[in-house]
């Protein structure tokens, strides 16, 4: 039983998940509790190495409410790319919100994002740059999903779209431990 316990110990694998599942979660109360379900998203890019079938990006979109990941893997950051994402992951699953938070990335900030967000009647909210609070419910679901991403590919990024789904279900389900 001590040479289970001591690989345990030692596997860098365990000890990212186990790291990720100290961090205790930010969606009570505060600024969102006057939304309901759906109705506040945070989105946000992250860029990992390049997979063979030329995906680089993981649109990541968490629910302000609940803390839910939604993930969307694409080979570029574009504003095309955020619509086709939010609609397949966001409003045919979970309905149109009423407010999108993001960075001002031009992948976010532009005439065809604008026109969207018009014709489905959403408040697209710019965040405050270099403001990490803004952002701290998107951004801490980013540390999370790329830890889980690199546990699962055993130390590095690779294979990362195969993983993709199971990282986000691990996100979603792992809660705080504390």
């Amino acid at each position: 039983m001590d040479s289970i316990s001591q690989v345990i110990h030692d596997c860098e694998t365990c000890a990212a998940i186990k790291q990720a599942k100290r961090v205790k979660p930010l969606w009570y109360g505060g600024r969102w509790s006057k939304y309901k379900y759906g109705e506040a998203w945070q989105i946000d890019y992250i860029t990992l190495p390049q997979t063979r079938q030329g995906k680089r990006y993981v649109l990541t979109m968490v629910e302000a409410t609940t803390g839910w990941l939604e993930t969307y893997p694409v080979p570029h950051a574009t504003a095309r790319n955020t619509i086709l994402g939010l609609e397949k992951q966001v409003l045919w699953r979970h309905g149109t919100p009423e407010r999108i938070e993001s960075d001002s990335g031009t992948h976010f900030k532009n005439s065809l994002i604008n026109t969207w967000a018009r014709e489905h009647g959403i408040e697209w909210v710019y965040h405050i740059p270099y403001h990490a609070p803004a952002a701290g419910k998107v951004e801490r679901h980013n540390a999370l999903l790329k830890t889980q991403l690199k546990a699962l590919g055993g130390g590095s990024f690779k294979n990362w779209e195969q993983h993709l789904a199971k990282a986000t279900w691990l996100v979603n389900t792992q809660g705080s431990t504390n």
